[in-house]
């Protein structure tokens, strides 16, 4: 069976292919982090043939550890990688979104899960936690939460092509502030590894799943995309709410225009 290797060498010249049609670093960094992940996943093969992809499909949804935007992400980058190696008969198609459903993660049981990650004295994981749930970051974003960003109070946040911006709110500013001078971050992401480098989206997936006993939660329940499906929740009941203020406040007006109205009438 054909095989084609997945070495170093290979994924640094996809990268700098990328990089000469103008891809941002950003987008680079994460193709390249998708790739690294995917062949440390391969262990102890190298190389790849035709059918690989496809069981590394059906063995995420099987295992049910990621959403299926994230494997879907994966997907295309491993497919473009798979192009730029002369093999796009190889791809594998995405993930239809109702194929794979996971069990959303109520707001109960992400207040025990920082409870528990308190307990633990697990500090980073508590707050990276958090800065998904209270400010909408995924985990691909997380590097751009600096120091300097949590001074300043917010800023712009971009992944890919998009940029939004991104406000803290003044009391979760003022915890962060607290952590970092406590863990000595004087500039740079306040989020890393031991090794100070970017952490993975595995790292964190395994670190909640074993806060799940102490905190009652189910495994499967524990994960970084139900964090950001609470900030979602919560973003949809807050304009819900603005929305109907919005209403009475003008339903308001219109009755006290009619009293004027009416005032006038009776007058003459």
């Amino acid at each position: 069976m054909k095989t084609i290797p997945i070495g170093t060498e290979q994924i640094n010249a996809f990268l700098n292919k990328k990089e000469e049609i103008g891809l941002k670093k950003e987008t680079i960094v994460e193709y390249g982090r998708v790739l690294l992940h995917f062949r440390e996943e391969l262990l102890p093969k190298t190389e790849l043939n035709k059918d690989t992809l496809q069981q590394w499909k059906d063995r995420m949804i099987s295992e049910k550890k990621f959403s299926v935007s994230s494997i879907n992400r994966s997907l295309t980058i491993i497919n473009q990688f798979l192009d730029f190696m002369g093999e796009r008969n190889w791809q594998t198609s995405c993930i239809p979104a109702q194929k794979m459903q996971m069990e959303l993660l109520e707001r109960e049981e992400y207040i025990r899960l920082l409870q528990a990650a308190k307990r633990k004295n697990q500090e980073q994981l508590y707050f990276i936690m958090k800065t998904i749930c209270v400010l909408g970051v995924s985990v691909r974003e997380l590097s751009q939460i600096t120091r300097s960003f949590v001074e300043a109070g917010g800023g712009t946040i971009s992944l890919g092509s998009k940029d939004r911006t991104v406000v803290i709110p003044s009391t979760f500013r003022n915890e962060l502030l607290i952590y970092c001078k406590k863990k000595c971050v004087t500039e740079g992401s306040i989020f890393h590894s031991q090794r100070n480098k970017e952490i993975h989206r595995t790292v964190i997936l395994l670190a909640m799943k074993q806060l799940c006993v102490m905190a009652d939660v189910k495994p499967e329940k524990a994960n970084p995309r139900n964090l950001l499906r609470l900030y979602e929740q919560m973003q949809e009941e807050l304009q819900k709410k603005v929305a109907l203020l919005i209403q009475q406040s003008y339903q308001k007006i219109l009755e006290a225009e009619d009293v004027l109205i009416l005032a006038e009438e009776m007058g003459q």
